[in-house]
């Protein structure tokens, strides 16, 4: 199992602090049955130290000593230009594969359509992170990101909220959900804890369970 959008690497962003707590959130995924870890630490106009996160990202492998494996990418905010900045080696894909992780604002109005588009005409193939956040989205609107191209991934906590649950529930009603992934930051609210969701989709969805959790294309 694949884990795709954490904020494990320490004292980089929000996410981690210490070493410590990474290793525990480390613990927790393996607990909870992930074997692949993708870091992706925010990456933002304001933050496109790419050289840095690699740098800390070795370190930080060298000294882990659990069976699990570790993977570099970005959590990518979108800005106006970051398709430049991408091209222009600036900003982490996933496993410096074709694949980027983005988010959006949650609550400003975002065309993710076009800027889909967008990314599809350069090659890349955009997931979009916690799809399930973005307020101002509704069911045409989710179907239409898949028709032009993009992956989705939702967070397993957003399960344990009404709000997002509903919206959850239609994406997977619709196989619209490619990954299901931990966004872990902390070891208290936003930690990793994938039961929930996974006790979930294998009793109504039990034909999605492999495509969602059990696939590992990013990393080849």
């Amino acid at each position: 199992m694949i884990d795709i959008h954490t904020h494990i690497l320490p004292n980089v962003d929000d996410g981690s602090s210490d070493f410590d707590t990474s290793c525990k959130l480390l613990e927790l995924e393996v607990e909870n049955g992930v074997n692949k870890v993708i870091c992706t630490p925010h990456q933002n106009y304001l933050n496109l130290n790419k050289e840095l996160l690699i740098e800390k990202f070795n370190e930080f492998k060298n000294k882990i000593n659990l069976d699990i494996e570790l993977y570099l990418g970005s959590e990518i905010y979108y800005y106006k230009g970051f398709l430049n900045d991408l091209e222009n080696g600036k900003l982490l894909t996933l496993n410096n594969s074709k694949y980027i992780l983005i988010e959006f604002s949650t609550s400003q109005n975002t065309d993710i359509i076009d800027i889909v588009y967008s990314i599809r005409l350069k090659g890349y193939i955009p997931i979009i992170a916690h799809i399930e956040r973005y307020s101002y989205l509704n069911n045409e609107d989710y179907l239409k990101i898949k028709k032009e191209g993009a992956l989705i991934q939702i967070n397993a906590s957003s399960f344990n909220y009404s709000n997002t649950k509903k919206i959850i529930k239609y994406l997977l009603k619709n196989s619209l959900v490619d990954f299901v992934a931990s966004d872990c930051h902390d070891l208290n609210r936003r930690s990793v804890d994938f039961f929930k969701i996974k006790k979930y989709i294998y009793k109504k969805y039990k034909e999605q369970y492999h495509h969602i959790f059990e696939n590992d294309y990013l990393l080849k």
